[in-house]
């Protein structure tokens, strides 16, 4: 019965990490020009006043993703890639918060660039880390239940989670290079992160010992 609760525990805090990761959308009401053809990041930005409630939402996000790692290792369930890629996605997500991106970057996508020396930021090496953590964690998770034929249905939510967030991936660094439609491929992305977020967890819950 205890597990039981830990397990639903679990699944809660995940939806809980999905939503405080896409409060974004309160830029719109709270900062709107922040959102105009910038990086959604670019509300983090030292001096914008709401960056304190934007870095608490990824602050956030990170610490209950490190807590979900805890508990379900010590429920001693399996798929340990998964597991990994959550903690990286985690700590990863911290750094970002705590780092914010290039002040620049709070004008355009544009003005931010894609220089080498920002791409080396170590704003932009975490957001890199919390998306391989993101791959490693989907991707691990799909191959799992396909490799010992476990739940079809949670299969194939994996499978559509999964290739959305690598599609939005591949949108966005399009958008990205030609300076257009990043608004959308932004929201997109975040969207299949929050989705991610749950996914993980809840199919690692679901497997056998």
């Amino acid at each position: 019965m205890l597990k039981h609760k830990t397990k639903n525990l679990n699944i809660s805090l995940a939806v809980s990490a999905a939503v405080l990761y896409n409060i974004w959308p309160l830029g719109y009401l709270l900062d709107p020009d922040a959102l105009h053809n910038c990086y959604f990041s670019s509300l983090e930005v030292n001096g914008k006043p709401y960056a304190w409630l934007f870095m608490l939402g990824d602050i956030l996000t990170g610490i209950v993703v490190v807590a979900i790692v805890l508990i379900i290792r010590k429920l001693k369930l399996s798929n340990r890639v998964s597991l990994i890629g959550l903690a990286v996605f985690g700590l990863a997500t911290l750094f970002d918060a705590i780092i914010p991106i290039s002040s620049r970057c709070e004008q355009s996508i544009s003005a931010c660039g894609i220089s080498l020396s920002q791409v080396l930021s170590i704003h932009d090496i975490a957001s890199i880390a919390a998306a391989i953590g993101m791959f490693m964690g989907l991707l691990s998770s799909k191959r799992r239940f396909r490799r010992d034929n476990l739940n079809p249905g949670i299969y194939k939510w994996l499978s559509y989670i999964f290739w959305l967030w690598c599609i939005a991936g591949i949108f966005l660094i399009i958008s990205v290079v030609i300076d257009d439609f990043t608004t959308i491929s932004q929201a997109l992305f975040l969207i299949a992160y929050g989705l991610g977020l749950v996914a993980i967890p809840t199919s690692i819950v679901k497997m056998k010992k």
